[in-house]
């Protein structure tokens, strides 16, 4: 039997609520080089403060796209990065999260309990801060928080040495998305001397020293190898819509969030641009996936964006 107009459009209408419900569409065109598999109980979108949420982490979605260097693909060590983040702000509730962000890690055995990372970036995090701006922030886990998430300064750790900026300040102003960007540039390098992480924060322009994680917090990135991580993640709990995530616009739109300028730092706090594309995650459903790394850049977003005027669009131009 054919396939009526009509039907047609039933059909995107249900695959629409689908996506609005926490479906969303598959890839038609998987992107990058590799796929990296993370157990989905030690993936980095999980450094989120979830002792704050009032629900089952069970209720939570999450969607990610990011790229990760592994320790061994090539003849450096690294143990820090650097990277310049288009920022956004948008109006979301309690249940919703967006935000993009650089994650440090080494998993130990496998087990969340011996996961030791560091996570820094900006984020809209209404559960975390009772509003909607945009953020920046650092939040970290090791084996002596015993499976916690601490966030900025909420719990004893990290040391800050700056008196213009702080983890979990304001970012602003943030522009329209279709004016000028505004943009963020954090860096984060380990010491070779005090074996202690510095991380470096600039808004709109160089990075200036924030503060730093004392090398005994995180014993497990001591002598250890690190994995280095970049993108984009969206959290809603059931039944609130998934947010945008980075602009809310698809990778080819010339609007849509990027990750630029991408270096990786080695013991000597040395800056490598990284010039060729690395492996990378998304979740399975398809729904975000990154561009391959170009020129030490690359851009993330939804796959496909519906609003109620392409639903329109679509009916008219068909009936």
């Amino acid at each position: 039997m054919e396939n009526s107009p009509q039907t047609i459009v039933i059909l995107l209408i249900v695959l629409i609520v689908g996506t609005l419900i926490g479906g969303c569409f598959p890839s038609i065109d998987k992107q990058g080089k590799s796929t990296i598999t993370w157990t989905s109980h030690i993936h980095p979108d999980f450094f989120l403060p979830y002792d704050n949420l009032t629900s089952d982490e069970n209720s939570l979605i999450t969607y990610y796209s990011s790229h990760t260097w592994l320790p061994g693909t090539d003849n450096h060590d690294y143990c820090g990065a650097k990277a310049t983040l288009d920022v956004y702000g948008f109006d979301l509730e309690h249940g919703q999260a967006s935000g993009a962000a650089i994650w440090i890690i080494n998993r130990g055995d496998g087990e969340p309990s011996s996961l030791n990372g560091i996570q820094f970036g900006w984020h809209i995090f209404p559960w975390l801060y009772k509003d909607s701006h945009t953020h920046f922030y650092t939040s970290w886990i090791s084996g002596e928080t015993h499976g916690k998430i601490c966030v900025n300064m909420k719990c004893p750790g990290f040391h800050l040495t700056s008196t213009s900026i702080a983890p979990g300040q304001v970012i602003s102003p943030l522009p329209h998305i279709s004016g000028q960007k505004s943009y963020i540039t954090i860096r984060i390098f380990k010491e070779r001397n005090s074996g202690n992480w510095h991380i470096e924060f600039g808004a709109n322009g160089e990075p200036e020293p924030v503060g730093y994680f004392p090398k005994s917090l995180l014993p497990g990135l001591i002598e250890n190898p690190v994995e280095i991580s970049f993108g984009g993640y969206v959290v809603h709990k059931k039944p609130r819509l998934s947010p945008p995530m980075g602009s809310g616009y698809v990778p080819a739109s010339g609007k849509a969030a990027s990750f630029s300028s991408l270096r990786l730092i080695d013991e000597d706090e040395d800056e490598y641009f990284i010039k060729k594309d690395l492996p990378y995650t998304a979740d399975m459903k398809g729904c975000y996936t990154p561009t391959s790394i170009d020129t030490s850049q690359f851009f993330y977003g939804p796959l496909v964006v519906w609003t109620n005027s392409l639903i329109f669009h679509i009916y008219t131009n068909i009936f």
